[in-house]
């Protein structure tokens, strides 16, 4: 009884750690399961997001899906996957989350603490609302995210 619970033991926790995000071991910065950019623009942003890690350690993570939970917010879902994801540094707490729902057509920037004092809710909210909204509109995803890195590499040196 004791080798079962032992294996599960292990079992549970090797596929927990499967879901750490690592940039060390190259995993995904983004994480698109709708679909939103093509290969070569997701290819373009995790370039962008990796450059800017390795010069200031902070961490971004781009997570689409089609659609949030049931009776969960953008923002909650949004912080939940950060948490998840491990996204930031634990002694630095500098991590962001940037959640697109497509079919909900709701976005949300989740910050660590760390990350917050630079990336305010109102930061966050003008970027959503002045660049990416707008290009979304028009259909032009890729551009929309791309710029909005851009804001927030600015804002948060």
């Amino acid at each position: 009884m004791k080798n079962f619970i032992l294996f599960l033991y292990f079992i549970f926790t090797i596929s927990c750690k499967q879901d750490v995000f690592n940039p060390e071991k190259n995993q995904n910065f983004i994480q698109d399961y709708t679909n939103l950019f093509s290969n070569t623009e997701a290819k373009f942003l995790l370039e962008k997001i990796k450059n800017y890690q390795f010069k200031t350690s902070n961490q971004i993570c781009i997570y689409t899906i089609d659609s949030l939970p049931k009776n969960v917010t953008a923002l909650n879902h949004a912080t939940l996957l950060a948490t998840q994801l491990g996204v930031g540094l634990k002694e630095k707490n500098n991590g962001l989350l940037l959640l697109i729902s497509r079919y909900d057509r709701a976005i949300a920037i989740a910050t660590g603490t760390g990350t917050e004092k630079k990336i305010t809710d109102t930061v966050a909210y003008t970027i959503i609302e002045n660049t990416i909204v707008p290009n979304f509109k028009n259909q032009e995803f890729y551009k929309g995210v791309s710029i909005a890195l851009d804001s927030i590499f600015v804002k948060w040196n």
